[in-house]
């Protein structure tokens, strides 16, 4: 149970450090970027500050939530919507690993990685 209240905390903090970093310009959220996910300057071919189905398409998962993602309708994605999708994306993929993990530790032995207090 603690171990899983720890994890909600870590996955808690890091979804809010993400969404606040979220608003820095896209050279500063991280030099290393997928090449699934190139980035919202990078989509934006006509740097007109929003992504079009067509600009969004060159990341297929974002492609895949277009819809979705445009909260307004408008047929085109703002940062703030782009942004909100991925790290919506990058929260389901940390919470999956997590998931995954509690599932393992519930699956040792109890036994398993226990010392002795003698």
């Amino acid at each position: 149970m603690r171990l899983t209240q720890s994890l909600f905390f870590i996955v808690a903090a890091a979804l809010a450090l993400a969404v606040g970093a979220g608003y820095a310009a896209d050279e500063h959220i991280g030099k290393d970027k997928s090449k699934n996910d190139p980035g919202f300057n990078a989509l934006d071919k006509n740097h007109d500050g929003y992504l079009s189905r067509t600009e969004a398409a060159a990341n297929p998962a974002l492609a895949k939530k277009f819809k979705e993602a445009d909260k307004n309708g408008d047929g085109k994605l703002s940062r703030v919507e782009y942004l909100e999708a991925m790290t919506k994306q990058d929260a389901t993929a940390a919470k999956d690993k997590i998931e995954d993990a509690i599932d393992k530790d519930d699956k040792k032995p109890s036994g398993a990685g226990a010392t002795s207090s003698k």
